[in-house]
């Protein structure tokens, strides 16, 4: 429920005719010159470049900023690209030909979007605007709350423990924020778009990294390269969970727009993109993201209807058939059942589940000993170090809700129970207010599927503190209105 007594994605949806230009050109110029500053600091401080390279670089700030200041003066929703961007970056955690912070770009981004909003309701009043605050995002501040005080209460490393729950306190915040730049259903629809185009900048950075760090020796030779190299990105990570994230809300909106749009090139072009993303996926050899991409496609299939339900179970059916056929998919997912076979990886993959098995062990018997107030948020990795030296380098438990519940017991748990029913009955609500609008109704289908993905991927690992589901939140909480569309 939110302010006004209904079931409402969002309290307030204002007329957007007087959203753009609401930022005066000196708060937009020292805002986005702070940003542009503070972003190239942070990237040479972290190569550690001479002084004389660090003066320099403030000319290019400035002027970043002055274009900046330009867009942001006729195109507020900027912020929210630029965060989507900056978050599907840092979801690729393989790529480290720049060292850039992409996250620390895309906090950066936050907090000059909040200053933004502040700034303006301080010094044009008369402009001010009610705020849009997003119902799935108010239902997770009591646990955000629950989660500060278990931090202060318990925690062995405080300073290690405030680090982690940081997450959970600002998330909510970043999410209300970002509503606030976005008034009508046809920006959301814009917005979801942009995102599923967004979700391939890092196969592009992939590339860049391998004309800056290879060889060139010739057209094909450099595109077979480049494309080795996006695979190779994506195979060698230590934990691919960030990327599972990415495509698990990517490839049903892909899947969704080929769907809608009525050009059978476009449909080609994006289909093509989701089984490039696929494909990829495979590289990964991650069982937690094949499973849980199934299960994406799966709810995908459940929420649409007409055409769109149809595709979704070719699509589950056809991926069913690639996963079973590939030797080496195969061979791990066998080993989920226990299934030792000679395949590649599959020593590995055993390994990992043991210590799965074991981290969820450890964290059944902490909330059987803590049943109320758990052992403190952020602390099940040192609880764990007590029990099995082979488990030093875990800090999670690897599955959100055993990690809630063994570290902030019945009552952290309940408070995540209860947000995740008001998000379940807000997306639901929003799905049924789109229905008969074929075009709405099926990108809307698309990211609640990701979103059911990603609460299932949780099943396999901890997900509290990722931030693409937070910046997509206000979208999808607008894409769930009433409004007309283009």
């Amino acid at each position: 429920m939110n302010g006004t007594g209904s079931d409402a994605p969002v309290i307030a949806v204002t007329d957007s005719s007087e959203s753009v230009g609401f930022q005066t050109k000196i708060l937009a110029f020292f805002i986005t010159v702070l940003l542009f500053v503070a972003g190239l600091a942070g990237l040479l401080a972290f190569e550690h470049p001479t002084d004389r390279i660090k003066y320099i670089a403030v000319i290019p700030a400035c002027a970043g900023g002055i274009a900046l200041l330009l867009s942001l003066s006729h195109w507020p929703e900027l912020v929210i690209h630029l965060c989507l961007i900056g978050v599907i970056l840092d979801q690729w955690e393989g790529l480290s030909f720049t060292g850039l912070p992409f996250l620390t770009f895309t906090k950066i981004l936050f907090l000059s979007a909040f200053g933004l909003l502040l700034l303006r309701d301080f010094i044009a009043p008369e402009r001010k605007k009610p705020w849009n605050l997003p119902t799935i995002a108010l239902a997770h501040l009591p646990f955000s709350i629950i989660c500060l005080g278990s931090t202060v209460a318990f925690a062995y490393s405080l300073k290690s423990s405030l680090r982690w729950c940081i997450a959970p306190l600002t998330l909510p915040i970043l999410s209300i924020v970002l509503a606030q730049f976005i008034h009508e259903q046809k920006q959301s629809i814009r917005l979801l778009k942009a995102f599923a185009l967004y979700s391939f900048f890092p196969m592009l950075v992939a590339l860049l990294e391998s004309l800056i760090n290879r060889r060139i020796t010739g057209g094909m030779n450099f595109v077979l390269y480049g494309i080795d190299d996006i695979f190779r990105v994506a195979g060698n990570f230590e934990n691919p969970n960030d990327f599972v994230v990415l495509m698990l809300f990517s490839v049903p909106v892909l899947l969704c727009w080929a769907v809608l749009v009525p050009s059978w090139w476009a449909k080609c072009l994006l289909l093509g993109g989701c089984v490039f993303e696929l494909l990829i996926l495979v590289k990964t050899y991650s069982r937690s993201g094949y499973i849980s991409m199934a299960f994406t496609l799966f709810a995908l299939a459940l929420l649409s209807k007409g055409r769109l339900r149809k595709v979704s179970w070719a699509v589950c059916l056809a991926g069913m058939v690639i996963f079973v056929s590939l030797p080496e998919t195969r061979d791990r997912l066998m080993t989920l059942a226990g299934i030792r076979t000679e395949g590649p990886g599959v020593s590995q993959a055993l390994a990992s589940l043991s210590f799965r098995k074991q981290l969820f062990q450890i964290a059944w018997w902490e909330f059987l000993e803590n049943p109320v107030m758990g052992v403190g948020f952020g602390n099940i990795g040192a609880r764990a170090k007590t029990y099995s030296s082979m488990l030093n380098t875990k800090s999670t438990a690897e599955n959100t809700y055993i990690e809630i519940l063994a570290e902030m017991g019945l009552i952290g748990f309940s408070a995540f129970l209860f947000f995740l029913y008001m998000a379940w009955k807000t997306m639901w609500t929003g799905l049924q207010r789109c229905r008969g609008n074929p075009g709405v109704e099926a990108l809307f289908c698309g990211l609640a599927a990701g979103y059911c993905g990603f609460a299932f991927n949780s099943l396999f690992d901890t997900n509290i503190p990722d931030n693409l589901p937070w910046i997509l939140l206000p979208v999808m909480a607008y894409l769930g209105t009433s409004g007309k569309t283009a």
